[in-house]
């Protein structure tokens, strides 16, 4: 997402979070100008990563495997939510994923190959 709309970012907005991990989830944002508890010297909210529209960081919340997750994350790593953008990613994704496991699947093709021949 470009810098110039984190500004326009409210909660409860859905955007898309493309991961390497996770994969391509649909997300809820649910806390803009992150706020953490200071407990120490006294008790205080702090604002560690600044306000949302100057730094670009937010909470968001999604699921994977009906597990809620919640993390900080930043906008410029988020994609505005559409469902063509979702279908177009998730595509992407997917064919990395297959041919991730077509590549080790050769691999251990021949991880087991050479083994059998060092044995001979």
């Amino acid at each position: 997402m470009k810098s110039e709309d984190w500004k326009r970012v409210k909660v409860h907005q859905w955007l898309i979070y493309p991961s390497e991990v996770v994969g391509v989830v649909k997300c809820e944002v649910i806390e803009v100008d992150v706020k953490i508890v200071e407990e120490l010297p006294t008790f205080h909210y702090d604002r560690p990563y600044g306000l949302t529209k100057d730094t670009g960081t937010v909470k968001i919340r999604y699921s994977i495997n009906d597990v809620p997750q919640e993390v900080i994350e930043n906008l410029a790593n988020l994609v505005t939510y559409s469902e063509t953008n979702y279908r177009e990613l998730l595509r992407a994704y997917n064919e990395w994923q297959a041919y991730l496991n077509t590549a080790n699947s050769y691999k251990e093709t021949y991880l087991t190959m050479s083994e059998e021949k060092r044995a001979e």
